[in-house]
Order: C-alpha cells, then sequence, then structure tokens
C-alpha cells in the first residue's frame, strides 16, 4: 500500500514558464549568477515555489551558464532556454 507524501510529490514537482515569470518579476537580474545566487539562498522561503522547483531551477539555471547559454529577460524565451540545456 502506498502512502501519500506530499513532500516527496513537492521535491520532484518542475518547474514551468509562470515559475519563470514569478522569479523574474522578482528583480531586475543581470545573469545566472545572481537567480542561481538568489535561489540557494532565499527560493525555498518563498511560498509560491515548491523545494522541487527550486532545485530544478537551480541546476537548469547552472548547467545552462556552464555550457555559455545568453541569458534571457523574457521569461518565455529564458524558459525555452533552460529546458533544451538538459
Amino acid at each position: 500500500m502506498k502512502i501519500h507524501d506530499p513532500s516527496s510529490q513537492a521535491m520532484q514537482k518542475d518547474y514551468d514558464v509562470t515559475d519563470i515569470e514569478r522569479l523574474m518579476g522578482k528583480r531586475d537580474w543581470k545573469g545566472y549568477d545572481e537567480v542561481i545566487k538568489w535561489l540557494k539562498k532565499e527560493g525555498d522561503e518563498d511560498r509560491r515555489f515548491t523545494p522541487g522547483e527550486v532545485q530544478h531551477m537551480i541546476d537548469d539555471f547552472s548547467r545552462a551558464r556552464d555550457q555559455g547559454i545568453d541569458f534571457a529577460r523574457d521569461p518565455e524565451q529564458l524558459h525555452k532556454k533552460l529546458k533544451s540545456s538538459r
């Protein structure tokens, strides 16, 4: 018998374009490093993001940075770039 575990689901949940829109609306971000630093420090405290979303964003922002993908301020473009870096 499986027990419903909301915390496990919260860790597995991936982000979508609306999460990137919320994130981009928080500040005038200058680049990946600034976003990654904020996500690591304050991402889990933002009640609109699940722990899984925060971790997936950190992973994808870090990968995009490491691959030299240009930072986009437009949430839809940024979302596509992050997902294509996987």
